[in-house]
């Protein structure tokens, strides 16, 4: 099984993170895992939240991609 090598990197221009891949001829953007950022000063626990949960889903979906041989037999 040809494993697919993938980091995490925030989006230059959108709240969200996406999942790229690391090898050169391979798809760039694999995934995108976009977040909620409301705005004002009220809102920074809900937002940090908001960003830490969609960081961990993405690093997820990239650990599924960086492991495949471990997840399908």
């Amino acid at each position: 099984m040809n494993k697919i090598k993938t980091k995490v990197v925030h989006s230059q221009t959108k709240t969200a993170w996406n999942i790229v891949g690391e090898q050169l001829g391979t798809k760039y953007k694999i995934a995108r895992v976009p977040y909620y950022q409301s705005e004002g000063n009220d809102y920074e626990i809900m937002n940090t939240r908001n960003k830490t949960e969609a960081l961990e889903h993405a690093e997820f979906i990239s650990y599924c991609f960086n492991n495949a041989d471990k997840i399908k037999p």
